[in-house]
């Protein structure tokens, strides 16, 4: 099995339904769903919709090493996969906004072929412009891809990281228009509806 993603999108609700959150208890039983922002619960459930289509089982949960790394338990068992996660809000207008999710598994086949990541991000992110200069390199700025660079580089980070510096470390090269070369590696640009995924390597 190569990488398998999944991608999925949840509207926000001002009011969390009470099913929704048991759902997000029994797939993150580590994490106090009582603080998590309508949001976070609706990112959240855009995770569990992916790694439902991915897995075709709802019996699984997700805990988190120290560093943050997702770790998938399947059957009450530690899994042999893979995982990278990202999720994001879309502020559409004022009054409507959207979970997007990404997921990405992997059989575990040896420590270093089993490093991956995966980011989305919304086209047009006026974020992106803001933190540039501090995450980016002048030629990756000039570019003009600053959703498919700044991902890129978080799924490298995701995949290798933590301890690396996003300008002297993650240097984000384009070979075409869906593949990037990044820390000696191919990664994967998918775009879908308003979002970029980049995933990898590949």
């Amino acid at each position: 099995m190569g990488i398998v993603l999944a991608t999925k999108y949840v509207n926000v609700f001002e009011k969390t339904n009470e099913d929704v959150l048991k759902r997000v208890s029994k797939h993150y039983p580590k994490r106090d769903t009582r603080g998590l922002s309508k949001n976070k619960i609706a990112e959240h459930e855009a995770v569990i919709n992916c790694l439902h289509e991915l897995l075709g089982s709802k019996d699984w949960w997700i805990e988190h090493e120290e560093s943050g790394k997702p770790v998938l338990y399947i059957s009450g068992v530690r899994g042999n996969l893979s995982i990278s996660i990202s999720h994001v809000i879309d502020q559409v207008n004022n009054t409507k906004s959207i979970a997007h999710a990404a997921v990405i598994l992997l059989r575990d086949t040896n420590q270093e072929s089993s490093r991956i990541g995966v980011d989305l991000v919304i086209q047009g992110d006026p974020r992106l412009e803001r933190i540039a200069g501090r995450v980016m390199r002048k030629e990756e700025i000039e570019g003009g891809r600053l959703e498919e660079v700044w991902a890129c580089k978080e799924a490298m980070y995701k995949a290798f990281g933590p301890g690396l510096d996003f300008v002297k470390d993650l240097k984000v090269d384009f070979l075409s228009k869906d593949l990037i070369s990044g820390m000696g590696r191919k990664w994967e640009v998918i775009r879908k509806g308003n979002t970029v995924v980049v995933l990898g390597p590949v």
